[in-house]
């Protein structure tokens, strides 16, 4: 997502000159006579620097269509899945606080997932940038389609944003086995010393699957230049020394 390209999406107008409609979250309003007014067309265009660096890694360009930009992994020597979401899709610099996963992209992919016979019984993680959860307006807030992620099989759900390593549990059944999905929340990698919340330092996870277990590896860097080592920040109990790792049932 670019703030630029995304901020030449708006055209100048005056008020009085403007004959279409104005939609809620489609027009700024510079003063009581002129208004800053969207483009849907260029509008799409905020990830075209996204896409291109997409391109150089996968091959393909990432797609612009909003409705396209959920895109399926599949490795079946891992027998592993990876679902990825755009929760950025209708953020621009003007409205920063509208992160939420786009209906019909989901649709499409999960659609394809049912129809595939080899993603039946694989591991399936989700993964996009904006928390369900913070403290901060610029969370996912319509957060209905982890019902559906969780009846389509999926276990883990991936996250950044924040800026800490964290966890958490959304439990669809309450049942002892029902489906359920665990939160790994991504620390910060490499922001600006100026982007870390207070306590915390660079951190990454790593995910290391084994038979029916998955176990969350996280370390950290307190030091701009510093080595990277772990991070024993996952409490077990009264007494007991933390751990760098924590371990999750597949």
């Amino acid at each position: 997502l670019n703030w630029e390209l995304a901020e030449d999406a708006y055209d100048l107008c005056l008020r009085k000159n403007y004959q279409g409609k104005l939609e809620e979250g489609h027009y700024i309003e510079e003063s009581q006579r002129v208004i800053l007014v969207r483009d849907d067309t260029k509008y799409q265009q905020r990830f075209t620097h996204f896409s291109q660096f997409y391109q150089a890694i996968k091959t393909e360009p990432y797609p612009l269509d909003y409705d396209q930009q959920a895109i399926i992994d599949y490795f079946p020597e891992q027998n592993l899945l990876i679902l990825g979401l755009n929760s950025a899709w209708e953020l621009d610099r003007y409205f920063r606080d509208r992160a939420s996963i786009h209906s019909g992209a989901l649709s499409n992919a999960l659609t394809e997932i049912r129809r595939n016979p080899d993603y039946g019984n694989c591991l399936k993680i989700a993964v996009w940038h904006h928390a369900l959860n913070s403290a901060g307006s610029d969370r996912i807030t319509d957060q209905g389609f982890m019902e559906q992620l969780a009846q389509a099989g999926f276990r883990f759900f991936l996250h950044g944003h924040i800026h800490k390593a964290e966890t958490s549990l959304f439990r669809y059944d309450l049942s002892p086995t029902g489906r359920k999905l665990d939160q790994i929340g991504a620390g910060t990698f490499g922001a600006p010393t100026q982007e870390l919340i207070p306590g915390y330092p660079w951190q990454y996870n790593l995910l290391k699957v084994k038979d029916n277990q998955l176990t969350v590896y996280t370390r950290r860097r307190e030091e701009i230049n510093g080595a990277w080592k772990p991070d024993s920040r996952w409490t077990q109990g009264a007494g007991v020394g933390a751990l760098d790792y924590y371990s999750i049932e597949l």
